[in-house]
């Protein structure tokens, strides 16, 4: 019986020490990259941005995002239906801007998922760099089609 005992009380402890490690960990978490666009007008690229056919070249290498919106005239978000949201961002005036992609990832508040947070730098930090790679690569085609960025 004391062996059932102390078990039971261990696993407890374990569980309650776990839990409270667990929600010193965010609650949501950020991850972003940034490259220069030198030469570039923010309306023009915002535009190409609200763009199908530019969008389907994104998408190539996004996946598929449920929601796409321009929340102001720096600020542009596709979300997905699992709390994560991926945000292009323009910082600058018109000629040096820099673009920012951020994603952001909402967890719950169990513990296994808060632990997750230490693992979103590696898993979205690589990705957002080819994101960025991408935008680059369909920004030069869009403009060797002859549209205007």
């Amino acid at each position: 019986m004391r062996v059932l005992k102390l078990i039971g009380i261990s696993a407890g402890v374990f569980f309650f020490l776990f839990t409270g490690v667990g929600l010193l960990f965010p609650a949501q978490v950020q991850v972003s990259r940034a490259i220069d666009l030198p030469g570039q007008r923010k309306a023009e690229l915002i535009r190409l941005l609200a763009d199908r056919n530019f969008q389907r070249c994104l998408s190539d290498s996004t996946g598929e995002w449920e929601s796409y919106a321009t929340l102001n005239d720096s600020l542009i978000e596709w979300k997905q239906q699992n709390k994560t949201r991926m945000s292009w961002i323009f910082h600058g005036r018109d000629g040096h801007l820099t673009l920012q992609a951020r994603v952001q990832v909402q967890l719950g508040w169990l513990p296994w998922q808060r632990f997750r947070s230490l693992l979103m730098e590696p898993r979205y930090g690589p990705w957002l760099e080819k994101q960025l790679e991408q935008f680059k690569r369909c920004l030069d085609r869009a403009q060797l089609v002859g549209v205007s960025p």
